[in-house]
């Protein structure tokens, strides 16, 4: 707070200062935070990748920690396109269609050509993986309400919906080609259908 009473004043005119970014924030304070953002963000991801190592082991001994990863990202989005996962996973498209083979032999994805453009393959999560994650969430949620021990109401909302806010800009950078259209068309027509 005391930072964008500083810029403020810095701008007194109601002209944005050199060094100051929109909303009135000094550009180092705000390439400050972002860093220190980063960072928190670093050690969150080093926690998910070694929970999702040690859950993926317990579902199969062939099943890889991104393989996890990847099936949590189809259960969520689903369904959606390799190219799709790709992307918003940032990974390589090799390692994706690995993991997407793999995951396929195992039973835990579906794989089917979109109806509008059989060339694009969507790829949705089995009814057994459903169920398993499901079970695997039930567990992942005790370790998560130890870490949340002592946080109030409103700090959970703050930090759930800035993450969620964060998050949803990510969808922003998909361009829109043929698999893109599908995968929109056909969340388009689940959504229909269960209104």
């Amino acid at each position: 707070m005391q930072d964008q009473r500083d810029a403020d004043e810095v701008a007194g005119d109601g002209a944005t200062p050199e060094g100051v970014a929109p909303g009135g924030i000094d550009g180092g304070v705000l390439d400050s935070r972002i860093a220190e953002i980063i960072a928190e963000f670093s050690e969150v991801f080093a926690y998910a990748r070694t929970r999702w190592a040690r859950f993926a082991e317990e579902v199969h001994p062939e099943l890889k920690g991104v393989g996890m990863i990847v099936l949590q990202f189809i259960v969520k989005k689903g369904p959606v396109t390799a190219t799709r996962i790709a992307q918003m996973l940032d990974m390589d498209k090799a390692m994706v269609s690995r993991q997407v083979s793999k995951l396929r032999d195992l039973g835990m994805i579906d794989a089917e050509p979109a109806p509008e453009d059989r060339r694009v393959v969507l790829l949705t999560a089995s009814t057994s993986a459903v169920e398993l994650l499901d079970g695997l969430r039930d567990r992942w949620a005790h370790g998560y309400h130890e870490r949340f021990r002592g946080w109030t109401l409103e700090e959970l909302e703050v930090m759930r919906d800035g993450l969620h806010r964060f998050n949803a800009t990510a969808d922003l950078s998909m361009p829109d080609g043929p698999a893109a259209r599908c995968v929109r068309e056909q969340g388009e027509t689940a959504g229909a259908e269960a209104s």
